[in-house]
């Protein structure tokens, strides 16, 4: 129960931390990928009650993102499939391939899915990031790769990574991405207690939300909810074809 546990903290906090990441951003954004944000809560919803996110309905949708947005909106479906030992990496490339991505958003849905693995196998020590990043994956910037060496330079730090990302010039769905591994690493308490305050908890925006007022006690239903189906204690809502059960 400890690990499952722990696990849950580290999916609350890969999803606040992409929230509270993307609502820091100064406006105006850019146009590439526009929808994403919802496009996320639409996938982790779908997830969250049994449905499997089929090629044959939700390719429009991943073809119209780029590769970190893209890794982005697959997370949910990613974390349902993860095991510690990769158990369904065969089903979950087919599904990638069944998209018919780009040769990027393919590659970053594929990477994404190794590193939730490879997480789920290691116990980490206390403050330190339970990620790794495999040499062939430093390629371009704002690639899961390049996101993971950012979490791991800054040691989990939440602000120190978004900082660097932003420094860096990258887009606001790579720096999404980078706040969703701190927050696999470090878990909620590595996102920092002012800053929770200040974009999830007391989040008031000024001008349109992308995330259409989503509030931080919904964001924790739904990481719930998406623990539950990984978990396999939630109820059996849809198709078995995504096997369900504690993973090891």
């Amino acid at each position: 129960m400890g690990q499952a546990s722990s696990q849950h903290d580290r999916l609350t906090a890969a999803l606040e931390a992409i929230v509270m990441g993307d609502r820091s951003l100064p406006d105006p954004r850019t146009v590439a990928d526009l929808g994403w944000q919802g496009g996320l809560l639409q996938t982790a919803t779908a997830c969250a009650g049994g449905a499997l996110l089929l090629p044959t309905r939700w390719r429009p949708h991943f073809q119209a993102l780029t590769g970190p947005a893209a890794a982005i909106n697959a997370f949910p479906y990613l974390w349902v499939m993860a095991d510690a030992h990769g158990h369904h990496r065969a089903a979950v490339n087919r599904w990638v391939a069944d998209l018919d991505l780009s040769a990027e958003s393919s590659l970053a849905c594929e990477q994404l899915f190794a590193a939730l693995c490879q997480q789920l196998k290691m116990v980490p020590g206390l403050g330190t990031p339970a990620l790794v990043v495999p040499s062939p994956w430093r390629d371009g910037p704002g690639s899961v790769g390049q996101a993971l060496d950012l979490v791991i330079q800054s040691q989990g730090q939440f602000a120190v990574a978004q900082g660097a990302a932003r420094q860096r010039g990258w887009g606001p769905a790579a720096i999404a991405l980078v706040g969703l591994l701190t927050g696999l690493a470090a878990g909620r308490a590595g996102l920092g207690a002012a800053l929770r305050q200040r974009w999830l908890l007391d989040y008031c925006p000024a001008q349109s939300d992308p995330w259409q007022g989503l509030e931080a006690s919904a964001l924790a239903a739904l990481a719930e909810s998406l623990h539950g189906r990984w978990a396999g204690v939630a109820s059996q809502t849809a198709s078995p074809a995504v096997p369900l059960g504690l993973r090891g």
